[in-house]
């Protein structure tokens, strides 16, 4: 598969309750970078509020084999230029060509 860009997935760990019952803090890191393909399906940056713009976009990703565990938010960057933090609508697997499919 040819590359385009990379994937990172954010990991949640720790949290629960502590002996005393109280709420322990989940942390949240990001993996190791990950060979992918990144494909538009819309891009517009029209978006505006009092302090600025923003960016409303949508991407198909595909990577080489199954992620650890289903992701919930990713981080995209292509050809070098950060894409933003993106939430996963959808996660399919392709099993038959060895790859995962991302909608972001």
């Amino acid at each position: 598969m040819r590359s385009n860009g990379k994937i990172w997935y954010a990991k949640i760990s720790g949290g629960g309750l502590d002996a005393n019952g109280e709420p322990i803090p989940s942390k949240e890191e990001w993996s190791e970078a990950v060979e992918c393909a990144i494909t538009t399906n819309n891009d517009t940056r029209k978006g505006k509020y009092e302090d600025g713009e923003f960016r409303q976009a949508s991407f198909t990703v595909l990577i080489e084999g199954d992620p650890e565990e289903s992701p919930k938010r990713v981080k995209l960057e292509r050809y070098g230029e950060s894409l933003g933090e993106y939430r996963v609508l959808t996660v399919t697997p392709l099993p038959m060509v060895g790859r995962t499919q991302f909608m972001v």
